[in-house]
This record gives structure tokens, C-alpha cells and sequence, in this order.
């Protein structure tokens, strides 16, 4: 588990986001894609990071899950996902891999749906610059963000026999 997806995480936003791309070569400045595209990921690390989500595709689910229902982009974020950036990440994936993400995500739904309920305020989708050098475990108090990661990291997965 990388510092930023700890609940209790003292990095400030900036770390947590360098931390993130470190851990995923690539992602940061390699990005050869349109302005849209770019301020769409922009935004999406950012929530990656505040929502301690790492980028294993269960956790694609649910940094995606918290994006529509936890920030001030909402719904209107699927207009994003249809970005042919974004569709080019979903053509490399196949269909069991989609299916069991599908279903390992399916009683993860209503918890982050209702931690996003029990939030004191949305996170703000692109304006989050104020929040760059203040610790992670200050913002998700600020907006009463319960992050995942280490309740399932600690949870032991029953063995398919």
C-alpha cells in the first residue's frame, strides 16, 4: 500500500500525487493526448489521490464511483469517459477481467455511495489547488472523506477451491 492511500496519510496533496505517478510510469508528463483529455486526467489523479484509490482496476471502479457521486463533477463526467483517450485504456481490457471487476465491485457500490451521502461537502472536481500543500488526512477531514484502501488491503479474500 503506497502513503497516499493510507487514511491517516500526513503527505500533502502534491506528495500524494508525485507518490502516485511514481508508482505508475507514465501517467505524469508522457501524456501525448488532447487538453481535454489532459485536464480530465488532471482531475482524475487528483481524486485517485484524495480518495486513496491506487490504480488496480477494482480501484479504477471505485475512483470512478467517488468522482460521479463525491465531487462536484458528478454525472456530468461521462461525457470524459468517452474521451477516445479514455476509450483506448477500456479497449486493452477484456471481458473476464471487466466481469471480475464487475462483481468484486458490486458490494463496494453502496458503501461508497453512502460514504459519498455522509460527506460534509463534495470535493471539487478541477479547482483544487488550495488543497495542494495541505495534508491528505486534513483534506479528507475537511470533506469528510472515508477512504477504502486500508479497510479491503486488511480485509483477507476467501480462496476459490
Amino acid at each position: 500500500m503506497l502513503e497516499y492511500q493510507r487514511a491517516d496519510s500526513r503527505q500533502t496533496l502534491q506528495e500524494g500525487l508525485s507518490e502516485y505517478y511514481a508508482s505508475r510510469e507514465g501517467l505524469a508528463g508522457g501524456r501525448g493526448i488532447s487538453p481535454a483529455a489532459r485536464e480530465f486526467f488532471r482531475c482524475h489523479d487528483a481524486a485517485h489521490v484524495v480518495f486513496g484509490c491506487s490504480t488496480a482496476l477494482e480501484e479504477e471502479a471505485i475512483v470512478k464511483l467517488w468522482s460521479f457521486f463525491g465531487t462536484t463533477a458528478g454525472l456530468g463526467l461521462l461525457r470524459a469517459y468517452r474521451l477516445p483517450e479514455s476509450q483506448e485504456i477500456y479497449e486493452q481490457l477484456t471481458f473476464s477481467e471487466i466481469a471480475r471487476t464487475s462483481f468484486r465491485s458490486m458490494l463496494t457500490v453502496p458503501l461508497v455511495r453512502w460514504r459519498c451521502h455522509r460527506m460534509r461537502k463534495r470535493w471539487p472536481w478541477s479547482e483544487f489547488t488550495e488543497f495542494m500543500t495541505m495534508p491528505l488526512v486534513d483534506v479528507r477531514r475537511t470533506f469528510g472523506i472515508q477512504v477504502l484502501s486500508r479497510e479491503r488491503a486488511a480485509r483477507p479474500r476467501p480462496m476459490l477451491t
